[in-house]
């Protein structure tokens, strides 16, 4: 009887690898769809195969007895407590149904959420959000130093260029703008200077402008160079200079001014927000110049 039943189970199993997506199957793997069917049973911890290697830690199994990898951040889980379809969420960590999900117009599913979202720094220097990313990043760790905590909120570093500004070629008479995203703590200033021109920009020159506010991610900054009406003289390297107490970064782009009788210039009107790329070469060349968003 019991041989039979194991059977059903596996017929159902194939049917059910039919009508989910794959990568939600491989979560739920044979072995859950089989406890599934089966009611706990005196339990044996001798006989367990507990694993050794979780990255989001150890958890007790639905009937309390083996131990088994928990899930990670981010990834499905059960909210009944009774259930075994995703599984449980591991150390610093709880089964939540986000408020933005809710409002999606779609059929939210319950993912693992960080109980603490305080960020961390490591004694690699970096900085973590969470516990539990730290915690992965633990698990992930190959060098023969431990990695611990050095201690809560942001690694103090220098600036680091996340995003550099993008080479830019556009018509004369058009706007332009550059733009630099830079990651650091505390917060960096961000300058901007031409290339043969010692003063920061704009200086007493009406038609650039400079900006930045912090993002899009925590603690970066983005900085803007806007140039109203480009001129032939405005051609020239560009860069974004960065700094706090800790260091400074760079990084540069060039400012390509054409002709509007140019060849070039009816295919650069044509693409006046975002990225075009004529070629692999190019990839890096921002036709227009006034694609860079927040």
């Amino acid at each position: 009887m019991a041989c039979m039943l194991s059977m059903v189970v596996l017929l159902l199993a194939v049917e059910v690898t039919h009508s989910l997506p794959m990568e939600r199957f491989q979560q739920l793997g044979w072995q859950r769809l089989l406890e599934d069917v089966e009611e706990c049973s005196e339990c044996h911890p001798e006989l367990c195969n507990s694993p050794q290697r979780c990255p989001a830690g150890r958890v007790k199994d639905l009937c309390r007895c083996c131990w088994e990898c928990g899930n990670a951040e981010g990834q499905l889980c059960d909210l009944d407590a009774s259930s075994n379809f995703y599984g449980i969420c591991g150390k610093d960590l709880v089964c939540e149904i986000q408020d933005e999900d809710l409002n999606s117009g779609e059929i939210p599913e319950p993912q693992c959420v960080c109980t603490s979202q305080e960020v961390l720094c490591g004694s690699d220097g970096k900085t973590y959000e969470n516990i539990c990313k730290f915690r992965e990043r633990m698990f992930q760790h190959r060098q023969k130093e431990e990695l611990t905590a050095a201690h809560q909120g942001p690694c103090k570093t220098a600036p680091f260029i996340a995003t550099p500004p993008r080479d830019i070629i556009n018509v004369e008479g058009s706007d332009i703008i550059f733009g630099c995203e830079v990651s650091s703590y505390p917060m960096a200033i961000v300058e901007w200077r031409k290339e043969g021109n010692s003063i920061f920009l704009p200086a007493d020159d009406s038609h650039m402008a400079v900006q930045a506010r912090g993002g899009p991610q925590r603690f970066e900054l983005t900085g803007w160079l806007q140039i109203q009406r480009v001129r032939k003289e405005d051609q020239g390297m560009y860069t974004c200079y960065a700094k706090n107490q800790f260091g400074e970064a760079s990084a540069s782009a060039r400012l390509q001014v054409i002709n509007p009788d140019s060849p070039l210039a009816s295919k650069v009107k044509s693409f006046k927000t975002g990225v075009y790329d004529i070629t692999d070469d190019e990839e890096d060349i921002e036709y227009g110049g006034s694609g860079y968003s927040y």
